[in-house]
């Protein structure tokens, strides 16, 4: 069974007219890449970066190592695999982080939607105008207190 070989020129030759620079030999393994094209392929295409330098999983910390092995990466992830070359990986895992993040804010969105939907509707079921409260005793000890405390004598005054 032959393996697909991988061509990388129509994405470097992409990368290159994004960047607005010259057009030179697609980079191999072990090749000295200019610091103008690495720079325009993390930006422009990170996982060109990955395929073309081909980084070695070695040279990321142990417990990175793991969690690469294993795909279950952490959100603190991102900057060892980009300091590694796993620009391709570290792309995808900030796609990820991206969209978690707008799932939330839409969540957060959608509670506050329906708090102030109900207190919307609690204000418009709300009974009009002054509506005292039924069975208060005006002849309680606590109403006459206050009454006399206040100085209300129930008589007018003119």
């Amino acid at each position: 069974m032959d393996l697909p070989i991988i061509d990388n020129t129509a994405a470097y030759i992409d990368v290159c007219n994004k960047a607005g620079l010259p057009i030179n030999k697609v980079p191999k393994k072990g090749d000295k890449i200019e610091l103008a094209y690495e720079m325009a392929m993390k930006e422009y295409n990170p996982h060109l970066y990955q395929n073309i330098t081909q980084p070695d999983p070695s040279e990321l910390p142990a417990d990175v190592l793991l969690r690469y092995n294993a795909g279950n990466l952490w959100i603190e992830d991102v900057a060892p695999l980009e300091r590694a070359g796993f620009t391709g990986s570290a792309a995808n895992m900030k796609k990820q982080i991206e969209e978690g993040r707008r799932i939330i804010e839409e969540q957060k969105l959608a509670e506050m939607k329906a708090r102030n939907d109900a207190r919307d509707e609690a204000n418009r079921n709300k009974p009009k105008g002054f509506t005292p409260k039924k069975n208060i005793d005006y002849n309680s000890p606590e109403a006459v207190r206050a009454r006399a405390t206040w100085g209300i004598t129930g008589e007018p005054i003119y």
